[in-house]
C-alpha cells in the first residue's frame, strides 16, 4: 500500500519551519517571520503523531500482539538513529574531540544519563540550550512517553470515551499551562503542557472513523479555522503568552492536516502533491535529529558572515545527511517491522486511507 503524499509533504513543510528556526543567525536573508515562528512546525509534527499513532492503535486495537507490533514498530522507527546521535555526541565527540568534553557534559546536557531515558524534558533545566543535536531531542521525549501510556489508553477505552478524553485534555490544557508557568515551570518542553497537540489529532483521527463522517462537510470550518487560529497564534506568540498560544497552534495544525487530507483545492494539491516535499517529509526525522551538526560546523568556520553561503551549505549539508541515514540505516531497519495490520482497518474504515507512516 502506498503512503499518502500529502501527510509526508505536510511532515515536509513542518521540518523546514522548525530547519529555518534552529538555524536563524541570518538576518540578511529575511527569514524573520518563518524564523521566530518555525517553532510551531514541532506542533504540526505532534499533531501530525497524534493522528497517525491514534489511527494506528484504534484499527489495530483488537488485533493479536496489539502491543508488541506498536512497541516494535515505534522501537524499529525512533531508537536506531536517536540512539546513534545520542552515542554521536557522548561518545564519539569526546573521543574525537577531547576539548570539547566539558562542553558536550557541562550543564547545559546535564544529566547525560537523561537522554538514554528519554527524560530529558523532565531533568534538564532548559533542554532546548542543550549542546548541539541533543537541543532538539525534548520532542522526541514527549512522544516516547505519550507512546507509552496512549496505546494502553486505546486499549480498555471505547471510541467515544477516547473521544471525551481528548476533548478534555484540549480544554484543560492552556489552564494547566497558565497554571505551571506562573510558577516557573518550563511549559515549552513539558508533555503535560503539549498535549494538546497529540491530543489533536488524535481526535482527528477518531472523527474520520466514524460511521457518519463526511469530509466535504468540514473543509470550510477547517479553513476558516486555520485562518483565524494562525493568525491569533502570530500574534500571541508576539505577546511572549504561549500558554494560550499553544491552542491555536495546535488548532491551525490540525485544521491544516484535515485540509491536506480532504481539500479539493488544486493549489493546495499541488503543494501537496509535490514529490520534493513529500521526500522531504519522509526523511524528515533525519533532518531535525542532525541539523545541529552542520550548523555548528558552519559556526566554528565563521561563515555566519556570509549568510547566503552560510545556510545553503548548512541546508545542502543537512539534507545529505538526512538522506544517507534514510537509506542506510532507517529504511533498512524499519523494512523489519513491516506488519500486515492495516489491510484489516480499510476494510472497516474505507471512507479513509490513512496508511502507516508515522
Amino acid at each position: 500500500m502506498n503512503r499518502i503524499r500529502q501527510l509526508d509533504a505536510v511532515r515536509g513543510l513542518a521540518v523546514i519551519l522548525v530547519f529555518v528556526h534552529n538555524t536563524d543567525m541570518y538576518p540578511s536573508l529575511h527569514l524573520g517571520l518563518i524564523a521566530r515562528n518555525g517553532w510551531m512546525g514541532v506542533d504540526l509534527f505532534f499533531v501530525l503523531s497524534g493522528f497517525l499513532i491514534t489511527g494506528i492503535l484504534v484499527d489495530t486495537k483488537k488485533s493479536e500482539g496489539y502491543l508488541k507490533n506498536f512497541y516494535t514498530r515505534r522501537c524499529l522507527r525512533i531508537w536506531p538513529l536517536y540512539y546513534s546521535a545520542i552515542l554521536f555526541m557522548f561518545v564519539a565527540i569526546p573521543l574525537l574531540l577531547p576539548s570539547e568534553v566539558q562542553t558536550v557534559f557541562g550543564p547545559r546536557s546535564s544529566p547525560w544519563w537523561a537522554y538514554p531515558l528519554f527524560l530529558q524534558n523532565f531533568l534538564i533545566p532548559v533542554p532546548t540550550n542543550a549542546t548541539g543535536l541533543l537541543g532538539v531531542t525534548w520532542s522526541l521525549a514527549i512522544e516516547e512517553q505519550f507512546y507509552l501510556v496512549w496505546p494502553l489508553v486505546v486499549r480498555f477505552c471505547s471510541e467515544a470515551q477516547l473521544r471525551k478524553i481528548a476533548l478534555v485534555v484540549i480544554a484543560l490544557s492552556p489552564a494547566l499551562r497558565l497554571y505551571l508557568s506562573l510558577r516557573g515551570v518550563n511549559i515549552y518542553s513539558n508533555i503535560f503542557c503539549r498535549l494538546d497537540g497529540l491530543m489533536a489529532g488524535a481526535l482527528l483521527a477518531l472523527i474520520v472513523r466514524s460511521s457518519k463522517f463526511v469530509p466535504s462537510r468540514f473543509v470550510t470550518v477547517a479553513w476558516i479555522t486555520l485562518i483565524a487560529s494562525s493568525t491569533l497564534a502570530l500574534i500571541i506568540d508576539t505577546l511572549k503568552e504561549r500558554w494560550i498560544g499553544f491552542s491555536f497552534v495546535a488548532l491551525a495544525s490540525v485544521s491544516f492536516v484535515y485540509l491536506a487530507l480532504f481539500s479539493k483545492q488544486r493549489w493546495l494539491k499541488a503543494i501537496l502533491t509535490n514529490k520534493v516535499l513529500a521526500f522531504t517529509g519522509l526523511i524528515s526525522y533525519g533532518i531535525y535529529l542532525t541539523e545541529k551538526i552542520p550548523l555548528d560546523v558552519i559556526k566554528n568556520f565563521h561563515l555566519v558572515d556570509h549568510p547566503f553561503l552560510g545556510f545553503t551549505l548548512t541546508a545542502t549539508a543537512t539534507y545529505v545527511i538526512a538522506v544517507l541515514s534514510w537509506i542506510l540505516l532507517e529504511k533498512p531497519i524499519l523494512g523489519l517491522g513491516r506488519f500486515s495490520h492495516r489491510k484489516e482497518a480499510l476494510r472497516n474504515h474505507p471512507q479513509i486511507e490513512i496508511v502507516d507512516q508515522s
